[in-house]
Parts: C-alpha cells; structure tokens; sequence
C-alpha cells in the first residue's frame, strides 16, 4: 500500500487591468518556505553586517580621537616638564639664596619660604606663602598640575626678590654693625668715666668728653670699628690723637698716645693695632682717652663697649 504525500500547492492568479489575458501559476508551499529563510536569512546578515560596521566605525572614530587626546597629552607634558625643569632652577637659585643668607647671618638653618605639600591649600597672598591645590580639591590632575605651576610660577619670583632683599638688608646691617665701635680699644684699668668731674690738671669742674683707660706705655689700641683715619698727629691738649671716621655719622678718636701704628688715610678693620698708649698733651700718667662721637657730638662710650 503506498501512501501518497499532502502536497500543498498555491494558485497564484494575476488578472491585468488591460484586455489582456489572464494567467495564473503554481507554488508549492516548500520552495516557498526555502525563499522566506533564505530572505530572513539576507535579512539577519545584513543587520549584522551593518550593525558591526557601525560598530567598527564608531571605534575608529574613538581611537582617532583618542590619538589626538594623547598627543595632545604628550603635549602638556612635555609643556610641563620643561616649566617644572624651569622651576627646579628657579627653587635651587632660591635655595642657594637662603643658605647664603644663613652664611652671611651666621644661623645654622633657614625658614620654609614654599609650601608644596600634597595637604596645602591655594595660594594666600595674605600671608605671602605659597599654598597649593591638593587631590582634595576636586580638581582634574592636569588642571591641578597647571594651576600648582602656576602659582609657583607667580609666587617664585616674589619669594627670590623677599630673599635678595633680606639678603641686602643683613649685608648692610652687617656693614653698619662693623662701623659701629664696639669693641673694647685696649686693655686697662677705667681711671675716668664720661661725664661731669674736676679736672686732674686744673681741679676744676668739667665736662669728660671721653672715657680714660689706665695701662703700661706702650700697650696696644686697636680701632674699636672699621673707618678711615682722618686724623694722625700731635693736637695740643690730646697730645698724639688718632681720629677714624666710621661712617654712619659714627667718629672715634684715640688720644695721648706715645707713638703711632698707622697714617692719615689709612683704612683700618674692627680690632686693627692703630697706636700705642702714653703720656702726652695733657695727661698726668700713661692712659687712653677714648672718645666716641655721633654726629659730631661726644656721647658715652661705654653705651657701645660690649660686656
């Protein structure tokens, strides 16, 4: 017995609007089905296709943008590590400017002048520190990165001009200090203070312009200050006189002496031999008389002679 397979079969008529004929034709359904994949199949391929490629475009789109993203990081840090070569100078030149200022002040170390810290803070011109931005702030690596040069860029320069003119300010106190008689101008007895005694010649009442120092004949004087010598010879009362002009509206003079170590228009150091103690001019025995003039006005010289 043979069993006869269910064919199913489409008809398919076409009837055109013209006079012309009618026709028709069949389809069996599986070819039909065979047409349906195939077409779904097109179908998903191509979306796929198409979705891959837009997929493949976008990356490439990306990665171009990326490479521009990156050259232009490699840019800025290139940028950035030239500024930051420019301001390790700028901080060793400001270093080295504190050590000296330590030399010249003689202190063993010197204040933080920077603050770079990952905890400071921004910059505050009130205070004339440098604070930076941190990773606290919120702020994007590369802008903090920027604006923390920056400020160090601003701040540098100022903090170098504070340095060099502290550094002027303590050479030139330095210097005036030096020009300052300070020292003891020899080595003796103090036979008369300044100020108001008889006199040991005339027994009367005057005024001691200077301070007496009693010592051997020939004991060392020394300059009491750096100066000049504008004075060196005998000046009637004071006898040999010395008389060095300091500057700073600073004068010594140095009289009685028996003999001299120096001339007129030498320059003479703090503590360098100008003469030797005697007994000339107007003296009873063998002493200094050691006075310390400002502006041409005598005043006390123990006020300056250090302990």
């Amino acid at each position: 017995m043979h069993l006869k397979k269910d064919k199913k079969i489409f008809t398919v008529i076409i009837v055109p609007h013209a006079d012309d004929s009618v026709f028709s034709f069949r389809i069996s359904v599986f070819p039909l089905q065979i047409l349906c994949l195939c077409l779904v199949g097109i179908m998903v391929f191509s979306f796929t296709v198409l979705s891959n490629y837009r997929g493949a475009e976008a990356k490439l789109i990306r990665l171009a943008e990326v490479e521009i993203e990156n050259n232009t990081l490699k840019e800025d840090m290139d940028r950035l590590t030239l500024e930051t070569e420019e301001i390790k100078l700028q901080l060793l030149q400001v270093s080295a400017l504190s050590k000296e200022i330590a030399e010249i002040a003689e202190i063993s170390d010197t204040a933080v002048f920077l603050q770079s810290s990952e905890e400071s803070l921004l910059y505050d011109s009130r205070y004339g520190e440098v604070r930076l931005l941190s990773s606290r702030d919120g702020v994007d690596v590369l802008d903090r990165v920027n604006m923390n040069i920056s400020l160090l860029r601003e701040s540098i320069p100022q903090q170098k001009e504070e340095l060099t003119q502290l550094k002027d300010d303590i050479k030139e106190h330095q210097k005036e200090l030096a020009h300052l008689p300070s020292i003891w101008p020899t080595k003796g007895r103090i036979s008369s203070v300044f100020g108001p005694r008889r006199s040991p010649i005339s027994g009367r009442l005057e005024m001691h312009n200077g301070l007496d120092i009693a010592a051997p004949r020939g004991t060392p004087i020394y300059a009491t200050a750096n100066g000049k010598i504008t004075e060196a010879g005998y000046n009637g009362g004071y006898g040999n006189v010395i008389t060095i002009d300091h500057g700073y509206s600073y004068k010594t003079r140095y009289a009685h002496l028996s003999s001299f170590a120096i001339e007129k228009g030498d320059q003479m150091q703090k503590g360098d031999i100008i003469g030797y103690m005697g007994s000339t001019g107007r003296s009873t025995s063998s002493h200094l008389h050691y006075e310390v003039l400002k502006d041409g006005v005598a005043i006390n010289p123990r006020d300056f002679l250090t302990k």
